[in-house]
């Protein structure tokens, strides 16, 4: 009888100490499930938080990429605009003063400062055309003012002849001509800083766009 009541405590006890090591085994287990989960969640949050962020690096440098093409453009265009200003200015003054020697004109003086004005304002636009660049664009720009800062003189001698009644200069070396020549070489760099400047525009947004 003894026997059988020990025999049956040692088997209590084993069933007793093996599920008790399997609840350990288990609760271990699922520790090391949890913090795997745990951990899982927790690069996936990085992952998402890193992504986030480059997408808002890439926005920002998109950003910032447009407003530099947008800035070069409206440099390019103002200066366009300055320089055209100056040669409407003085296609009309040079039209006034070949027609003074027949005909009554408007204030010649006026229309004269007026030019002297957009030239000056045609300076402002180059300094930032030369800041924006690139050299290319510069350079013309350059060639372009320098032209521009010929048209007033060129226009006063062209003015004095007149007043002179076309007197004073040997046959084909007439003020005509030079006006003439400086007028065409504006217009011949005009042209070619507008191609210039649009291709210098091209290539930023050529390495704006994303590559593959």
């Amino acid at each position: 009888m003894a026997d059988s009541l020990l025999i049956a405590a040692v088997s209590v006890l084993g069933t007793l100490a093996g599920g008790g090591l399997t609840a350990v085994v288990t609760f271990r287990s699922e520790r090391r499930k949890d913090a795997a989960l745990a951990e899982q969640q927790r690069l996936q949050l990085r992952s998402v938080e890193n992504q986030q962020v480059q997408l808002l690096q890439a926005e920002e440098r998109r950003q910032l990429r447009e407003l530099r093409i947008d800035h070069r453009r409206q440099m390019y265009q103002q200066f366009l605009a300055d320089a055209h200003v100056v040669n409407h200015e003085c296609d009309k003054l040079g039209d006034m003063i070949m027609r003074s020697y027949f005909e009554e004109v408007d204030d010649i003086d006026a229309l004269a400062a007026e030019v002297d004005t957009a030239v000056r304002s045609a300076g402002s636009s180059l300094h930032k055309v030369q800041l924006e660049g690139p050299e290319a664009v510069s350079q013309l720009a350059n060639e372009i003012m320098s032209n521009l800062s010929q048209l007033p003189p060129t226009l006063r001698i062209l003015r004095r002849w007149r007043q002179n009644g076309n007197r004073g200069y040997e046959p084909g070396d007439e003020p005509t001509d030079a006006w003439y020549e400086v007028h065409s070489r504006l217009n011949d760099h005009l042209d070619t800083f507008v191609a210039a400047a649009r291709s210098a525009i091209n290539d930023l947004l050529s390495s704006s766009e994303p590559h593959p």
